[in-house]
């Protein structure tokens, strides 16, 4: 199975069309997008509201594109958002689920015989006040000082935006919801994770500080280390490859990869190509094909 990887298509209005026209050229038979798929900015639809101008372009732009790519090349797409899209977009998208695409978040489709996708979109505290997609990291997590997050933001589960305050001691961690992911692992499967791993060439800011997820990097250590997850599929972190120079990596023998992201206009989608092949003497394995970027460093 050839399978096109990409994440934050919301850093231009292009890269939807970009990431379809690349899916038919490269002949892929799946498509994975790893959150964030609404673009930053919808200035036709300013006027309506945050939460409206979302709906409007899922409607009238995401949908009948998805619409017309599954008319020409019918393969699976599996996608979710990500903590730049308010999570009340959900609602739009759940009719097409199974439809048009596999909405992802904490759950488990079947990618090929004996191998599964498990997802999850949410990340750490940002700095910035979208919080639909946000929980503290885990019970031993601390804020990064060197990158101050900000706790006070909003929400939008009701359907209208409302003020919101993260609680750093909430029992409702990362941690928990891997705890809960684990519960869905039948055998081999790969992970998409809209965070990267904590201290990876895969989750740098510009400041060069780390920034992902301490509980991901544990899930992706424990089943790796047990020989069931074969890869880990990540973004949020657009600049992270350029800034350390790999877009992928390796932990504990399972390939970790954030393609990155390049933002505004002229800005050419980022994506990846990934080989999943089963049967082998050495069971199933994912593998690169093509990447946009070099470089490498092994984890643990």
């Amino acid at each position: 199975m050839k399978i096109l990887y990409t994440s934050d298509i919301h850093a231009d209005p292009g890269h939807l069309e970009a990431m379809l026209a690349a899916a038919r050229e490269t002949a892929a038979d799946a498509v994975i997008i790893g959150g964030d798929i609404i673009p930053h900015h919808l200035p036709r639809w300013d006027d309506l509201g945050t939460i409206a101008a979302q709906e409007r372009y899922i409607k009238k732009v995401m949908i009948p594109a998805f619409a017309a790519f599954h008319k020409t090349r019918p393969i699976p797409v599996y996608l979710d958002l990500g903590n730049d899209d308010w999570v009340a977009g959900r609602r739009w998208l759940t009719p097409q689920d199974g439809v048009l695409f596999h909405l992802l978040h904490m759950r488990r489709h079947r990618l090929l015989p004996g191998v599964d996708v498990l997802g999850y979109m949410c990340v750490p505290p940002t700095p910035f006040n979208r919080k639909d997609w946000e929980k503290p990291d885990a019970a031993d997590w601390a804020c990064p000082t060197e990158n101050p997050i900000e706790r006070h933001g909003y929400i939008s589960r009701s359907g209208r935006l409302e003020r919101h305050t993260i609680d750093l001691q909430a029992r409702e961690t990362i941690a928990e919801d891997m705890a809960q992911l684990s519960d869905l692992v039948r055998g081999p499967f790969i992970l998409v994770s809209h965070s990267p791993p904590y201290d990876t060439p895969l989750d740098v800011i510009q400041s060069g500080i780390p920034v992902g997820s301490v509980s991901i990097r544990r899930f992706i250590e424990r089943w790796a280390g047990e020989g069931l997850l074969l890869g880990s599929l990540h973004g949020h972190i657009h600049e992270s490859p350029q800034r350390s120079g790999a877009v992928h990596t390796c932990i504990k023998g399972a390939l970790c990869v954030n393609p990155g992201q390049e933002n505004g206009p002229g800005g050419r989608l980022r994506y990846m190509l990934l080989a999943l092949e089963t049967g082998g003497r050495g069971g199933a394995e994912i593998r690169i094909l093509q990447s946009p970027g070099s470089g490498d460093r092994r984890e643990g």
